[in-house]
């Protein structure tokens, strides 16, 4: 019994601390959310925070590197949730140099550290208030494999529902038709 009971708070532990090492802060109710730093920035500067999502550009300097991010809300172990909704862009500014082929537009990051004075900057055309993170640490998101799900039943009609499924799955071979093509392109069919 009393190994049962280790072995479910093991789990338990265990399901607690998904967040990456680099990303783990001591408190996390504590941590300045992306709202809050683009409407009252004054109010939240100097405190920590924890955002992510897509690059949109990098720029290196002398003085560092300013990554443009677009903001998306992380999930409980802090990777950004790609959509379609933007929240917003903010500028994570970082003291060393960071390789723009790695850290490449289109991956998706998190960072760590105190909310900043806002910069001012443009999107094209527009002006834009970007809210700054001073990082003190990052997480660069390796690309997950885009799955199907798509399931083709070739059994005959009058199987595919359970009531009349055999106790056993029947696979059917399924031919294929093919055509040749000639040198000019055209089908093999034609006279």
């Amino acid at each position: 019994m009393k190994i049962w009971l280790v072995s479910i708070a093991a789990l338990f532990l265990a399901a607690c601390s998904a967040v990456p090492d680099e990303l783990a802060v001591t408190n996390e109710q504590n941590l300045v959310n992306y709202e809050t730093a683009l409407t009252s920035p004054e109010q939240v500067q100097g405190q920590q925070a924890r955002w992510g999502g897509t690059i949109a550009e990098v720029r290196n300097s002398d003085d560092g590197t300013i990554i443009e991010v677009v903001n998306f809300d992380l999930q409980n172990w802090a990777r950004p949730v790609a959509s379609d909704e933007s929240q917003g862009r903010f500028r994570a500014i970082l003291p060393e140099f960071v390789d723009p082929v790695v850290y490449e537009e289109g991956r998706l990051v998190t960072f760590v550290g105190t909310v900043g004075e806002p910069i001012e900057g443009k999107i094209d055309e527009f002006r834009y208030l970007f809210p700054t993170l001073n990082v003190t640490a990052k997480f660069l998101w390796k690309d997950e494999p885009r799955t199907s799900n798509v399931q083709i039943d070739y059994g005959s009609l009058w199987y595919r529902h359970h009531y009349f499924a055999p106790p056993y799955r029947i696979y059917y071979p399924v031919p294929v038709r093919t055509t040749p093509t000639g040198d000019s392109g055209q089908s093999g069919n034609d006279q």
